[in-house]
């Protein structure tokens, strides 16, 4: 009898694809709840329309609307402050976003902070992949004549291996599909060639594929199926040409991801779609997405929003009511694409299983302010207090209470406490348990 892990499958495969956890893609398999054993942490930056570190905009009925489906996987954290005084919140909690530790000032060419909370999931939930950082669209170089001693690299990375180890964000699907599906330099060529010659990697690997069909059990075997024709459909939807796809019937999709003010939307559904693929077949328990580097003065979402001042000049409206509703829309605009990730998660069976940290640097972008800074907290589970709101604006708690109380809901132990300073975690929980 063949015992259903993912060791086994993967052993028995032989391929470089990895495949789905049975018990995930089977749900009805289960006899319990699953733990958690996932987590997400997605980054925007400059803020949300909250005027003196109000409430304003990041509502349900407001910027928040496009998430009113996940209502009941979401909680609203308020109160919540990161960074510290004196260190521009654009550069410290961009990177500090998930170290809660201050970021080392003097040498522009030398860039330090902390090991991130996602690094920290990472140790405890090993995978193939260590963890995926998406969303890399372009390097924000800032003018730094006003901000000197202070490191580009800051702007541009959430996640830190370690203090002096940044993990550099992907933000082409292309090459995100060749290091998800090509584990190694020499596959990624191979899977070049293969594209060329309008060969489907599937189809390449498709005598390994049956060999492993006719080993597993029958009622697995549909799970193979699905999986590897989802996975030929992603494939096929990265092709440049009509080709192999004219024969099935599907129109190839002529996206240019080259700059990062085309396609905006269609570059993170299709982040999205490969890291949901990801985690389903076992390759990564982690991952950390930015919906764009901090600041973003180079992003105008002019595609989606028309003309418009950039995202930086947006959140600095010094009240002017079109930078105000631009703000708002933008907010709008990557809260849908978060939406996006929630829903793919759930069609995939894997958000009773995953955490997901979404917030901003800060709260109003006008000022520079980083209290009540906007924060969800999503997932599943009766153990938690989804469809809430948690604490208060005018009730400040450390950001680092957050990554204490996500560490412990994964598992991870060993840490009493987390930040540092100002931003030391208070050993206090939040309330989101129930």
């Amino acid at each position: 009898m063949i015992r259903a892990n993912r060791r086994t499958v993967l052993r028995m495969l032989g391929l470089q694809l990895a495949l789905p956890l049975l018990g995930t893609a089977v749900p009805e398999l289960r006899a319990a709840p699953v733990p958690r054993t996932r987590f997400i942490a997605g980054y925007f930056p400059n803020g949300a329309l909250m005027p003196d570190t109000a409430n304003g905009s990041w509502t349900w009925g407001k910027a928040l609307q496009p998430l009113v489906a996940f209502q009941q996987n979401t909680m609203i954290l308020r109160g919540i402050h990161n960074g510290f005084e004196g260190i521009d919140p654009h550069w410290q909690n961009c990177t500090g976003f998930l170290s809660c530790k201050p970021i080392q000032l003097g040498d522009p060419g030398v860039a330090r902070c902390a090991k991130t909370l996602d690094q920290y999931v990472a140790d405890k939930h090993v995978s193939p992949l260590r963890s995926l950082e998406l969303g890399g669209i372009y390097y924000h170089i800032h003018p730094l004549n006003d901000h000197p001693g202070y490191s580009h690299d800051y702007l541009n990375y959430v996640s830190w291996q370690a203090e002096d180890k940044f993990r550099s964000p992907v933000g082409d699907p292309a090459r995100l599909f060749e290091r998800l599906f090509s584990a190694s330099a020499e596959g990624a060529e191979r899977l070049k060639y293969l594209r060329s010659r309008r060969q489907s990697v599937l189809d390449h690997l498709h005598k390994d594929a049956e060999r492993l069909s006719a080993r597993l059990p029958e009622a697995y075997r549909p799970v193979l199926g699905s999986y590897m024709e989802t996975v030929r459909e992603l494939e096929l939807s990265l092709e440049n040409e009509q080709g192999a796809c004219a024969a099935l019937g599907l129109t190839a999709p002529t996206e240019d991801f080259s700059s990062h003010n085309k396609n905006y939307s269609r570059r993170y559904q299709l982040l999205h779609q490969m890291l949901t693929l990801a985690m389903q077949c076992g390759q990564t328990n982690v991952a950390t997405i930015m919906y764009g580097p901090a600041v973003s003065e180079l992003l105008d979402f002019s595609e989606e929003l028309g003309g418009g001042n950039n995202h930086h000049a947006s959140a600095h409206n010094n009240g002017d009511s079109t930078n105000m509703s631009r703000l708002e829309a933008i907010t709008h605009l990557q809260n849908t694409l978060f939406a996006d990730l929630l829903t793919r998660l759930q069609t995939a069976n894997l958000l009773e299983e995953t955490l997901l940290l979404f917030g901003s640097d800060m709260s109003d972008g006008n000022k520079h302010l980083t209290q009540n800074i906007p924060t969800l907290l999503c997932g599943a589970g009766a153990d938690l207090k989804f469809a809430q709101e948690i604490g208060a604006a005018d009730v400040p708690r450390p950001m680092s209470d957050v990554h204490m109380e996500i560490l412990s809901l994964l598992g991870v132990d060993g840490l009493s406490s987390f930040g540092e300073g100002e931003c030391l975690s208070t050993g206090q929980p939040l309330g989101i348990r129930v």
